[in-house]
């Protein structure tokens, strides 16, 4: 028994009353304690909130997810703009709906990209820099008492007093959180990341072209690190935003903006390359191996840090 419950404890990161507690309903099966786990684990906060600051006539929405138990941020995002009509969400709605309604407002005439990422990363930094008891807070607060939580770094940000702000709490099991996040993908090879498709841990796969060069490296012998062009072609709505956000769509269509190499991974059909945009957005090609790609070798390529993206989204 001891063992079970410290094999079940070192696989899913539970503390030893959760371990006793899944076993004891599951038969003192390990196999099924471990499927049994997360729906035990109520330690995922979602805060989901709108603000408005009438002066500036400004109206936002945000959403941060955290993981009360370790302490750690698993989603920040906000949007902003001049349209009031990003307010018309419901904060009932699930986290994973309140977010794709996020998203999209991004793509609306009068969003604010910059403001927008910049109260994403200020709103993340609060939580990584928040000490446990605000976490210990959290569990226990009512919605009213998360908004004044949230209030604090976003007034102190806009330098208004007078920003409105209503705020959601959630508290939802890790297996809530994992259910929702995920995207099914039933074709996909067990084990293999599928291009498009966004993995467990939220990293966005944009589809892309790969700008081709007769002088340039064979795909096959691209290493991680090398500078690519990639041209976003990406139909879904948060790939366009995403695309006009880093410069890689024009009124005249898709333009090539360079890229580090993340990965390689070859087989039969190809070569397939992934590069890395921004911190959870990157970008999958597949390629015959033998095809030449506008690349140059190595991420500094003389240009200290060699990377616009790095200048844009840092941390």
């Amino acid at each position: 028994m001891k063992d079970k419950i410290e094999l079940l404890m070192e696989e899913t990161g539970c503390d030893r009353g959760e371990a006793e507690l899944a076993l004891e309903m599951c038969g003192y099966e390990v196999e099924a304690a471990v499927r049994q786990i997360p729906r035990l684990l109520n330690d995922i906060c979602a805060l989901k909130g709108k603000f408005v600051r009438l002066n500036e006539n400004q109206h936002g929405l945000f959403l941060v997810v955290l993981n009360l138990k370790s302490r750690k941020v698993l989603r920040s995002r906000a949007v902003m703009s001049y349209d009031p009509a990003v307010c018309a969400v419901e904060l009932a709605e699930d986290w994973f709906a309140f977010e794709k309604h996020l998203y999209g407002c991004r793509l609306w005439d009068g969003s604010l990209p910059a403001e927008s990422l910049e109260v994403e990363q200020r709103l993340a930094a609060h939580f990584r820099a928040a000490g446990p008891e605000v976490f210990d807070r959290l569990r226990a607060s009512t919605s009213e008492e998360s908004t004044a939580e949230l209030a604090g770094p976003l007034r102190a940000y806009f330098r208004d007093q007078s920003l409105s702000l209503r705020a959601k709490k959630d508290i939802l099991d890790l297996g809530q959180f994992q259910s929702l996040r995920k995207v099914p993908a039933p074709a996909a090879r067990r084990g293999k990341p599928e291009p498009g498709v966004p993995s467990a841990d939220g990293l966005l796969v944009l589809k892309i072209i790969l700008e081709e060069d007769p002088n340039g490296l064979p795909a096959s012998a691209l290493h991680a690190g090398d500078m690519m062009f990639a041209r976003i072609v990406d139909g879904r709505d948060i790939a366009r935003y995403l695309a006009r956000l880093f410069g890689g769509l024009t009124a005249s269509g898709p333009v090539p903006i360079e890229a580090p190499v993340e990965a390689i991974e070859s087989s039969q059909a190809g070569t397939l390359v992934r590069v890395r945009f921004a911190v959870g957005v990157a970008g999958d090609a597949l390629v015959p191996g033998e095809k030449r790609l506008k690349a140059a070798r190595g991420v500094a390529h003389g240009r200290g840090d060699g990377s616009w993206w790095r200048r844009f989204f840092k941390g």
